[in-house]
């Protein structure tokens, strides 16, 4: 018996076939190429993380507002909470603040003028009066992030309200006098004719303010109706 022979597929059909050679090796990615991903991708994370650096050192830190001590007024209160010129008043100041509108603010301001000094723990009868309320108004109001945190009567019919978020700056009073402008300041009002005005910008340069926050009952500006 003849052994049997088994053709492949370059003998088919009689024909012999030369075997296709191979293709190319696939080429090898170079080594400069294969690091240059990883070494941009850590530039980016280097690049990305100096921006947030110095974007929080470019803000200034924040102090967080103090705890406010507030209850119901007492009885035979000089301020009471049913006037509505205060009402207006504290709606019209919270508005303007919050919005900081500079022309509003202005509008709230004494005609003699917003007496400007640092809080001593009282409204004082005297300090630097600033007649350009506009102008102290968008000097102040810039960069601040304000809210009312209480109220309360100072004994003679007037009323200091707490007011938290001022953008810490000197405030030029004069050519030769400056005064730091604190996060935590006062703000008192005073009527005149019937009407409440604005009459003086107290920053707490002294920590005073603070401490009477904590120790001194104040009233929610929320028991005026003002939201």
């Amino acid at each position: 018996m003849e052994p049997r022979v088994t053709l492949g597929p370059e003998h088919v059909n009689g024909a012999s076939r030369t075997p296709e050679p191979a293709g190319p090796p696939p080429k090898r990615e170079s080594e400069l190429r294969y690091w240059m991903r990883p070494l941009v991708l850590s530039v980016l994370v280097i690049a990305l993380l100096g921006l947030t650096l110095w974007d929080a050192r470019r803000v200034p830190d924040r102090p967080l507002p103090p705890s406010v001590l507030t209850a119901t007024p007492p009885a035979g209160a000089t301020v009471s909470t049913s006037d509505p010129g205060l009402t207006d008043m504290l709606t019209r100041l919270r508005l303007a603040l919050s919005r900081r509108d500079a022309a509003a603010l202005a509008k709230l301001a004494d005609p003699e003028g917003v007496v400007v000094a640092a809080y001593g723990g009282g409204l004082p009868d005297t300090g630097f009066t600033v007649t350009d309320t506009q102008r102290l108004a968008q000097e102040t109001l810039a960069g601040s992030q304000l809210s009312l945190l209480g109220w309360r009567n100072d004994g003679r019919g007037r009323v200091i309200v707490l007011a938290d978020g001022w953008a810490r700056k000197p405030l030029r009073l004069s050519p030769n006098s400056t005064l730091e402008l604190e996060p935590l300041g006062a703000i008192g009002l005073a009527p005149r004719n019937g009407t409440w005005y604005w009459r003086w910008l107290l920053p707490d340069s002294t920590g005073t303010l603070a401490q009477q926050a904590r120790s001194t009952v104040w009233q929610d500006v929320s028991q005026l109706g003002v939201r």
